[in-house]
């Protein structure tokens, strides 16, 4: 009786120290059970290289600055600075966001909303954005490659031209399922300008690109691809390699002027002109006319640097274009005003000679 009962306890003995050993051995099981993964510095927030940016502007620009990358549970956002020139406070950019992808958190509550696109969320956003600017919604329908997206324009007080667009990429609701055509894609632009035109702010939505997927099999914010076009391929129906508008495919520029180098001028003294002398003709010997009051007339002789009408002309060597400086010399019919050397007579042309004998003049 006593060795059965020194046997009974032998076996609780044995028995606690093999419950010691097995909860010994559970213990570290239960520990990693508790604790958490390590902590993962810039998760939620992180700077990222330009070239990761999920959208690429023109490449006409503007820029990119810097690439802000946030993760959330459904979600990846970025916000994308660009280059700013203008004199409204505050920082152009872009802001993309990619729903469909997984958490990076297993047991983390940070999910990003993606709610469709209302008129007060969007005056909301624009208040939030442009606080002292009054922005215009535009009434036009527009769309790019991606599809429809709406914009507004208001001028700060700086005078810049500022404009905030909006748009949603999701395949539409008949079509989307949690297996297939599943996922969005909203985009969000900010951008002011100095001295710019509609035009040039709205190239950018236009043009920019899409460049980030989700890695996922049923992942599809653009809908069903497009069926070919039933022209295609068929007769009548030509296809010509330019637009048919007045638009060139590749636009000619201008030729570049080539640089003219011109001389200084040189002021250079005028040098005197020598004028020749004017060679005047010899005067002319012109017989008065008749004079019946007397037997006898003088005429003056002609003189040197006078004409026979009278007038005195410039000496011989005197310029061309100088005026005449003597005064007109008008003779008298008898000629009692000249010199007696330069007195002329001139017999009467009444008076006849008769048989060698002089007669009396009639």
């Amino acid at each position: 009786m006593a060795d059965y009962h020194l046997i009974r306890i032998e076996e609780k003995r044995s028995r606690g120290f093999r419950n010691k050993i097995l909860l010994l051995a559970l213990l570290p099981l239960a520990a990693t059970g508790c604790a958490g993964q390590p902590t993962q510095m810039g998760t939620f927030a992180k700077n990222v290289p330009n070239e990761e940016a999920m959208v690429l502007p023109p490449p006409s620009g503007p820029a990119i600055v810097s690439v802000i990358e946030r993760r959330y549970d459904n979600a990846v956002q970025q916000d994308i600075s660009l280059y700013t020139s203008a004199r409204t406070p505050g920082q152009n950019s872009l802001k993309v966001q990619l729903f469909g992808t997984e958490s990076p958190f297993t047991f983390s509550e940070n999910k990003l909303s993606s709610a469709g696109l209302t008129e007060a969320s969007i005056n909301s956003e624009m208040r939030q954005t442009f606080p002292s600017i009054r922005m215009a919604r535009s009434s036009y329908y527009v769309q790019n490659n991606y599809g429809p997206f709406g914009y507004a324009f208001g001028h700060s007080g700086g005078g810049d031209l500022c404009m905030y667009a909006w748009q949603q990429l999701r395949s539409p609701g008949g079509t989307m399922s949690p297996f297939a055509n599943f996922g969005a894609i909203q985009v969000r632009l900010r951008y002011c300008q100095a001295d710019a035109t509609e035009q040039q702010l709205l190239a950018v939505m236009y043009n920019y690109t899409i460049t980030a997927s989700v890695d996922a099999a049923g992942w599809n914010p653009y809908g069903e691809p497009q069926s070919v076009a039933p022209t295609l391929g068929a007769t009548s129906a030509p296809i010509y390699p330019r637009p048919t508008s007045n638009e060139t495919i590749v636009p000619v520029l201008p030729p570049k002027p080539a640089p003219v180098y011109v001389r200084p001028a040189v002021t250079r003294a005028a040098r005197p002109v020598a004028t020749a002398p004017v060679a005047t003709a010899p005067p002319v010997f012109v017989p008065p006319p008749a004079v019946s009051a007397s037997p006898t007339v003088s005429v003056p002789r002609p003189v040197t640097g006078q004409t026979t009408s009278g007038y005195a002309t410039a000496p011989v060597g005197t310029p061309s274009g100088q005026a005449a400086t003597r005064s007109p010399v008008v003779p008298t019919p008898s000629g009692l005003n000249q010199p007696r050397g330069q007195r002329v007579t001139v017999p009467s042309p009444a008076c006849s000679q008769t048989s060698g004998a002089a007669n009396a003049c009639r």
